[in-house]
Parts: C-alpha cells; structure tokens; sequence
C-alpha cells in the first residue's frame, strides 16, 4: 500500500468518527480560503498542521504508518494584533449542536490540552465550530468555565457568532476574536492592520 493512500485511509476514518455525513472539508476549505486572504491583507499568516508520522518501510513497501500525537491544533501561525501574537485555531464541523471538549468525543482531550497549553503561554488560540452553514468562536476560557463547572459537552448557541466576510474571506473570525480577547469601546475599536514600522 502506498504512503498516499494510508494517509488518505486515516483521514476519512478520523472524518467517520467525527460526523459519518460531515467530514469538514468543506469547512477546512473555506477557512483555508479566509486564511490566505488574511495574508494577503497583512493581518495574519496561518498554516494547517497536520499529525507527524512515523514510517516503517520505504519506497513502495511502506508497511505501516504511525501517527503521532499532535502537539498543535488544527491552524498556527502568527497574528499582527498587540505588534505580534502566535495564533492557534481548532476547526470543528458537525451537524449536531452539542459538541463534546473533555473526553474521546469530537474535541479530544489531546486538542483541548494543546490548547490549553499554549494559551497558558500567552496565545491567541481559539475553537471554531460550524454547524449548519453558521460559524461561532469561543475562547479557551469559556471552554475552561465549562470544564470547571464539570460539563461534557457545549451548545452551538453559547459561543460568539463570525460573520461572513468580503471577499475571499469567507468567516472573518479574527475581529470577532479581538473583541474577546481585548474588549475596548465601540468609540476605540480600530480595524485589523499590520503594525507600524516605528522606523518611519
């Protein structure tokens, strides 16, 4: 079995547990679109990460792949905002409005904790979840909250609405993270723009 078609057999076995009719590409793709238009516009630059493997075997005899844990979410990269901040993002799509964050459900353990870490590092990092055409946010605090008050799972309804964007980007959800990550007054608010150089 070729190296392509292993990596293509865990992907739809890992798209099967999460949503057997919604595997997210669709929602992988239009992320993936606004991503770049960020980078085009100067606000963010972000990548997909996937799992690293171990190979066994080489050239036409691969005869395994392990997956290895991932030590990141779905998206990382870094954001312009407050002159520079690493920025993480976990991508969820489903059809249903409950979605499970602490166990073996669709947000696992391993993407809760990677989170978790690296917010506690001073990350930007953020869970985006779409159901039904319609996209919210929520911040690793509210997900926190959560946990704390031993729940098992989160409402589509509680987290905070991304609007559609212009242009190719298509959920403009940076914005929506800034004015929870930094609330200031409506009077305040700037738009998202690379920072100066102070040199000029």
């Amino acid at each position: 079995m070729s190296l392509q078609s292993l990596l293509d057999e865990h992907e739809r076995t890992n798209a099967g547990r999460t949503n057997a009719s919604n595997d997210g590409r669709g929602f992988q793709s239009e992320l993936e679109r606004t991503n770049l238009g960020y980078e085009q516009r100067g606000i963010a630059v972000l990548q997909k990460v996937d799992p690293p493997v171990r190979i066994l075997g080489g050239g036409r005899n691969v005869r395994k792949v392990i997956f290895m844990k991932n030590p990141f979410n779905d998206y990382i990269g870094t954001w312009t905002a407050r002159y520079g901040r690493a920025l993480f993002i976990e991508a969820k799509s489903t059809q249903t409005e409950r979605l499970q964050f602490n166990g073996s459900g669709n947000f696992t353990i391993d993407q809760w904790t990677a989170m978790k870490r690296w917010r506690r590092a001073g990350a930007a990092c953020a869970l985006l979840w779409q159901v039904g055409g319609r996209v919210r946010l929520w911040l690793p605090e509210a997900l926190l909250a959560a946990e704390r008050a031993e729940e098992r799972a989160i409402s589509f309804e509680s987290g905070l609405p991304v609007p559609r964007g212009l242009s190719n980007i298509v959920w403009d959800y940076l914005p929506v993270l800034q004015g929870a990550l930094w609330p200031v007054k409506k009077a305040e608010n700037t738009p998202l723009l690379p920072p100066k150089d102070p040199a000029n």
